[in-house]
């Protein structure tokens, strides 16, 4: 009976199928999701790129074709802002106080998070679940100033490379250690234990073994800080009184405040450099960034 059943019902099956309206219905209803996916898609990028672009097309403007082309294209590439901004803010010492502090930023928080990160995914130990607990509320807890600055200046750690450097990362290392513990869970324990078995150390094991396949952890968490760091404006705003030790956003903040009012073209120019460097790290790991996000999602 199952035989002829099959029999009987090929030939609509065949007919269904060169039936020219079905199969423009099929693919409609395949064609239809992906489209409404990709013009979403589209249509948040474009709310994303367009203030960026806008900026980078206002610093190739004259100050007054920013006033008088507001939404347009610029008519030539001006260079001067460039020039300008350079010059009257102090970039590029300010530039390199930042690169300075954001480097040594994701060094400190890499090297303890993922440290910490091994312990809470690889061993069992006495209120793990309640210091874990502790870390992931402290990601969202707000900063008590007026004790911060005490206690930095009692250290002696105002107006320096150090003292940005370390607060900078205490605010970093809870959400590290939490990307962290996620992508170690998700890598099998019989590397941790064959390691082991040929005579490594815990800390050898996980030097040699576990951290040079933990690259998108710790990209993330290097794009994550860097970011943080480079963009901290409070914390440099409390820390710092020289202006040879002004990062990025105290640099353009003080340089929006003089010529900001009557130099737009300048001020863009000055936004732009600012936000090159981060550009460049995000292209260059942007890869393991998305890997590193989405580890421990299927496991642990």
């Amino acid at each position: 009976m199952d035989k002829i059943n099959v029999v009987r019902q090929s030939p609509l099956t065949r007919e269904d199928q060169s039936d020219p309206a079905s199969k423009l219905t099929v693919q409609l209803s395949k064609l239809l999701p992906a489209l409404l996916r990709h013009a979403i898609l589209i249509f948040f990028t474009a709310i994303i790129l367009y203030p960026v672009l806008w900026m980078v097309f206002a610093s190739f403007k004259t100050p007054g074709e920013v006033i008088s082309n507001i939404w347009g294209l610029p008519t030539s590439l001006n260079l001067d802002s460039y020039v300008s901004a350079w010059a009257r803010a102090n970039l590029g010492t300010a530039l390199l106080n930042s690169l300075f502090v954001s480097v040594g930023t994701v060094a400190l928080v890499v090297v303890l998070s993922s440290i910490a990160g091994y312990a809470f995914a690889k061993f069992q130990f006495r209120f793990r679940a309640l210091i874990l607990l502790i870390f992931i509320f402290t990601m969202q807890a707000p900063t008590p100033v007026i004790p911060l600055y005490v206690l930095f200046v009692k250290l002696g750690l105002t107006d320096s490379y150090l003292g940005l450097i370390l607060g900078t990362a205490s605010g970093g290392i809870p959400l590290s250690i939490f990307i962290f513990q996620a992508y170690f869970q998700s890598i099998p324990s019989e590397l941790r234990e064959a390691a082991k078995i040929d005579g490594c150390s815990e800390l050898v094991a996980f030097l040699r073994v576990v951290m040079p396949i933990s690259g998108p952890a710790v990209a993330t968490v290097a794009i994550l800080q860097f970011v943080g760091a480079w963009n901290d404006f409070f914390l440099s705003l409390l820390l710092i009184r020289s202006p040879e030790m002004r990062t990025v956003p105290l640099a353009l903040q003080v340089f929006f405040y003089e010529f900001g009012r009557v130099e737009w073209n300048s001020v863009f120019a000055a936004l732009s450099i600012g936000t090159i460097p981060m550009c460049i790290l995000y292209l260059v790991l942007q890869r393991w960034f998305i890997q590193g996000l989405t580890a421990g999602s299927l496991k642990g």
